[in-house]
C-alpha cells in the first residue's frame, strides 16, 4: 500500500469545520490589511465585509472583484496596504500593455510563498533527495523566484538555471542528475526537440 505523506500534515488534514474556519478568520484578517490599501479603502462594500467581520465562506458572494484594469489604474502604490518600509520585494507584469500589475510583498509573504511552494512541489512527488533544475527566468516574472524558494525550503538540490540556452541545459542535466525540471511548458517542448537533434 502507498503511504500517504503531507507536508504540514496538521494544516492539511483539518476536519472540514475547523479548515472552514481558519479560512474565515485568515480571510478576514486579509480583508482588514487590504481596506488599508488607498484604492480598497474607496470600495464601501469591502470597507463594510472588514468591519463587519466575515461570518461564513457564503460570504465570498459578497466581495468585489479586483481586475487586471483596476491594478494598472491603481499603479503604482495604490493597492498597497503596507507602509513602504514593510516592503522588501516587488513582482510586476511587462506592462506591455499599459502600466504593469505591480504585487508588493513583505518578509512574512516571501516565507509564507516559499513555504506553499514547498508543498506543491511536495504533493507532486518532489523530496529532498531530488535534483532540481530551475529553468525559468529570475527577475519581475514569479515564476523562477517562487520555485527556487521552494525548493530550498523543501531542501532539493537546486540548480538555478535559467531561461535558454538549451545545450547548457542538457549538459547540466546530464552532469548533475537532474531529476525534476521546471520550465514553461513551450520551452521544454524545444528542449525534448534538441534532446533528440
Amino acid at each position: 500500500a502507498r503511504e500517504i505523506m503531507y507536508w504540514e500534515k496538521e494544516l492539511e488534514t483539518l476536519e472540514r469545520g475547523a479548515l472552514e474556519r481558519l479560512q474565515i478568520e485568515r480571510l478576514g484578517l486579509s480583508l482588514a490589511q487590504a481596506v488599508n490599501a488607498p484604492c480598497y479603502a474607496q470600495v464601501p462594500q469591502l470597507e463594510k465585509l472588514a468591519r463587519g467581520g466575515i461570518r461564513s465562506l457564503e460570504q465570498l458572494r459578497e466581495l468585489p472583484f479586483t481586475t487586471k484594469d483596476d491594478l494598472r489604474h491603481g499603479f503604482p502604490w495604490g493597492y498597497l496596504a503596507k507602509d513602504r518600509k514593510d516592503v522588501v520585494r516587488l513582482h510586476s507584469s511587462s506592462g506591455t500593455t499599459g502600466n504593469p500589475t505591480v504585487v508588493y510583498h513583505d518578509r512574512h509573504d516571501l516565507e509564507s510563498w516559499a513555504n506553499l511552494m514547498a508543498r506543491s512541489l511536495y504533493s507532486a512527488g518532489v523530496r529532498d533527495t531530488d535534483v532540481f533544475q530551475n529553468i525559468c527566468g529570475y527577475g519581475l516574472f514569479t515564476g523562477g523566484l517562487g520555485f527556487q524558494y521552494g525548493i530550498e525550503k523543501l531542501g532539493c538540490l537546486s540548480i538555478p538555471a535559467g531561461a535558454g540556452n538549451s545545450l547548457r541545459q542538457i549538459k547540466l542535466m546530464r552532469d548533475f542528475g537532474t531529476s525534476v525540471a521546471h520550465a514553461i511548458p513551450s520551452y521544454l517542448g524545444r528542449l525534448f526537440d534538441v534532446f533528440k537533434e
